[in-house]
């Protein structure tokens, strides 16, 4: 669950597979971030607290394909660089470290917020406005004290051919071990909403059609969002298990397709939580070109009423 830069002593056209596959990715994440966040914006989506949550989402999202993109600061030759340039390509490559890492972490724990959020959905009525506080407290606390206890013990640096922990033990306790205990915890909890939607709600939209709008306002949205985050976890688990113990040999083709596969989906979260988002039938709906016309030619009138408006108090 690594973006590497460059790989260990790959055979150049599995480093350049690699590496086009992860660019190609990035910039597609940053695309599907940046227009689900505006047009949640544009509509006023964030206004809901399962769409808050798909908002909090993006962040992470679009934090680490911005540090898959960048180049590796410090795996340069000491003796082709300045002192002062050397300082700054590893200052550099902690920050990209620190932020990459805050980045992967934090993303992990929404998604298990959402499940926990879908989970009390199906058991309990939540009282959202200190639901979504304490998530918030949770995620951003914990995701920014596993970043700094590799800071504060200077683990962070030019971890072979990428920037991020060095050291294993603090990977392990830092990263593998954190993120599969959340794996593990997301697909119980979300085995259980299987169980309980299944027995409360298939059916209820003829037997109790109220029940089934609700189901449909605060459920639905988000109900995927664990699920396709667990599956595409398993290829970059995957790749960390086989390159644990197979890694001696980089060569070869299971590792290369592997790898590929691996550098691919990381950064592509973005990209994934974008598309489906746009599965929801309102947004689809939003983005007829007729309805899309009428609603930026509001906005825009809006605009010009609202500048006429304050050019007028201004005068008198």
């Amino acid at each position: 669950m690594l973006c590497r830069n460059v790989v260990k002593q790959n055979s150049p056209l599995c480093d350049n597979a690699a590496s086009i596959s992860k660019q190609i990715a990035s910039y597609l994440s940053l695309i599907g971030c940046s227009f689900t966040f505006f047009f949640m914006m544009f509509h006023k989506k964030y206004k809901s607290f399962t769409n808050r949550l798909i908002l909090a989402l993006l962040l992470p999202s679009f934090i680490v394909p911005c540090t898959c993109l960048n180049r590796n600061f410090y795996n340069q030759d000491d003796n082709k660089t300045s002192d002062d340039q050397h300082l700054l390509n590893k200052t550099l490559c902690i920050a990209s470290a620190f932020i990459f890492n805050f980045g992967i972490v934090s993303q992990r724990l929404i998604i298990l917020c959402v499940s926990i959020y879908l989970l009390l959905l199906v058991t309990s009525a939540p009282r959202f406005r200190y639901l979504e506080l304490s998530f918030h407290v949770f995620i951003w606390s914990t995701a920014l004290m596993d970043s700094l206890i590799p800071l504060y013990s200077n683990k962070y640096e030019n971890a072979t051919d990428w920037c991020w922990i060095k050291e294993f033990k603090f990977q392990m306790g830092c990263y593998y071990g954190p993120m599969l205990t959340f794996l593990v915890v997301e697909i119980c909890i979300y085995a259980i909403i299987i169980k309980k939607i299944r027995e409360e709600f298939v059916g209820a939209d003829r037997i109790d059609p109220d029940r089934y709008a609700w189901y449909k306002k605060y459920i639905k949205p988000i109900y995927y969002y664990p699920l396709v985050n667990i599956v595409l976890a398993i290829p970059t688990t995957g790749f960390r298990v086989y390159d644990h113990f197979h890694g001696d040999d980089p060569r070869g083709k299971v590792y290369c397709a592997l790898l590929t596969l691996h550098a691919t989906i990381f950064p592509l979260w973005g990209l994934v939580y974008s598309l489906m988002f746009l599965l929801d039938v309102d947004t689809r709906r939003l983005l007829l070109p007729s309805i899309l016309c009428r609603d930026i030619y509001n906005a825009s009138i809006g605009i010009v009423s609202s500048s006429r408006l304050n050019s007028r108090t201004h005068v008198f």
